[in-house]
């Protein structure tokens, strides 16, 4: 069976920057019509530049997810413009560092309010419209952090456990309406944001300790991702596939 996304129309959250844009990218070169949305409209603006420059159709659509209003507002201009929405990619997220004991709880409750609470009202949108086409995928976008404990994530990891339980409960109840939830885990990313944190230097010593010796790049998540929003992935669901180049099921000794 193709990976064809041919007459599909995607959602990806975060789509202008780092794997987002991998991913959105991704989809619409399978074939389908892809909205991106965001806080920031530049980055969107420059994803549909590069879709469309590809022959792709896409649409930049600003949003706050951690707002009802918004969220509703671009699920219903993304349904106008393409009729819609076969596939949601709950991609966004915030990641700020802290100490577990000096975190603010400002700064905890924005976390959780953008990295659970808004794929839940973005999830709850899409869901409503998918069902009455008896039709969809979602795709929640997690971390090692959601399996492991890492130091100074402690609101990142919680928020990303937090998806990973909802996705296995979506599963459960939006089956029966035709819909699939799944996750994907990617690992070590030398993205734009993770490296401003860690440094490039840190990416390539976390990278040097996995067995595959690499940090997780754009095209090793489309063949996963392409899956489980197709057809071909029609009989998975509640399922999380670790794209981490064995971090979450290893442990290396060195060499």
């Amino acid at each position: 069976m193709e990976l064809s996304l041919k007459d599909r129309t995607a959602i990806v959250t975060g789509g202008g920057t780092g794997l987002g844009l991998g991913y959105a990218k991704a989809l619409a070169g399978a074939g389908a019509a892809v909205a991106v949305t965001g806080r920031r409209q530049e980055p969107l603006d420059a994803c549909v530049v590069e879709i469309e420059k590809e022959g792709g159709k896409a649409l930049a659509v600003t949003c706050d997810q951690r707002s009802r209003e918004q969220v509703d507002a671009a699920v219903q201009k993304v349904v106008e413009w393409g009729g819609k929405v076969d596939i949601l990619v709950n991609n966004a997220g915030v990641y700020p560092p802290a100490p577990f004991i000096a975190i603010e709880e400002e700064q905890w409750t924005d976390v959780m309010d953008t990295n659970i609470n808004g794929p839940f009202r973005f999830s709850q949108a899409c869901a409503r419209i998918m069902a009455e086409h008896n039709y969809g995928r979602i795709i929640n976008i997690l971390s090692p952090s959601a399996l492991l404990g890492f130091a100074m994530v402690c609101a990142y990891g919680t928020s990303k456990g937090a998806l990973a339980s909802m996705t296995r409960t979506m599963a459960a109840e939006l089956g029966p309406m035709g819909i699939t939830v799944n996750s994907l885990t990617p690992g070590v990313s030398a993205t734009e944001n993770f490296v401003n944190i860690y440094s490039q230097v840190g990416v390539d010593m976390m990278s040097k300790g996995l067995p595959l010796a690499r940090a997780c790049e754009n095209d090793d998540t489309t063949g996963a991702l392409l899956l489980l929003a197709s057809d071909a992935g029609s009989y998975i669901t509640g399922s999380n596939v670790c794209i981490d180049g064995g971090m979450t099921s290893t442990f290396s000794l060195g060499g």
